[in-house]
C-alpha cells in the first residue's frame, strides 16, 4: 500500500463515514501483508463475545484485532496470541485509558491507532509513535481532509515490518 492510497482512504473515512469501523478496515489492510509475510495470522476479533477463548479476552474485554501464530486454533490451547491492535476513530485522541492499560498488559505486542497516529508497545512499554498527518486541517470540529506525509507513512511501514512478533 502506498501513502496516496492510504491518504485517499483515510479521507474517505473522515469525510463520508467517520467511525471506528472504517479506520479498523484500513488498519487491517495495512497490517495484513506485513503479518502474512511473517507466516502469522491477522484476525478481526472485535465482535467476539467475552470469554469464548480466554487467550483473546483481556481485563478490558476484546481488542479489535489480534496477531496470532499460524497454528492458532480457537477454543483450544493450540497456538499463541502474539499481539493486539486497538483502533479508534480518527476524531479520537489516543489517551491512556484503563481499557488500553488492560489490553497492553495482556500481550507482548500492542498497537494503538486512530489511523492518523500509530503507537507501538513492546512488553507493556512504549516503544514508538508515528504521526502520519502532515498538516492538521480539522479546525473547530468541522471535517476537512488531511494530508499524509509520505516519509511518515514509509517510516510506519518500516517500523511495522521490523516488529519481531515471536
Amino acid at each position: 500500500m502506498d501513502y496516496k492510497y492510504y491518504e485517499r482512504k483515510i479521507n474517505d473515512i473522515i469525510m463520508k463515514c467517520p467511525i471506528e469501523a472504517g479506520v479498523e478496515i484500513l488498519v487491517y489492510n495495512v497490517l495484513d501483508n506485513i503479518v502474512e509475510s511473517k507466516g502469522l495470522s491477522l484476525v478481526d476479533i472485535n465482535r467476539l463475545w467475552k470469554d469464548r477463548d480466554p487467550r483473546l479476552t483481556t481485563g478490558a474485554g476484546i481488542p479489535d484485532i489480534a496477531i496470532l501464530s499460524s497454528d492458532f486454533q480457537y477454543k483450544t490451547d493450540i497456538g499463541q496470541v502474539l499481539g493486539f491492535i486497538e483502533v479508534k476513530a480518527t476524531s479520537k485522541s489516543l489517551s491512556e485509558t484503563e481499557q488500553i492499560e488492560e489490553q497492553k498488559s495482556a500481550t507482548n505486542h500492542y498497537i494503538y491507532t486512530n489511523g492518523l497516529v500509530w503507537k507501538y508497545y513492546e512488553n507493556h512499554e512504549f516503544e514508538w509513535e508515528v504521526f502520519l498527518e502532515e498538516s492538521k486541517l480539522n479546525l473547530m470540529g468541522n471535517a476537512k481532509t488531511v494530508s499524509i506525509s509520505e516519509n511518515s507513512f514509509t517510516e510506519l511501514l518500516a517500523r511495522l515490518n521490523n516488529i519481531i512478533w515471536i
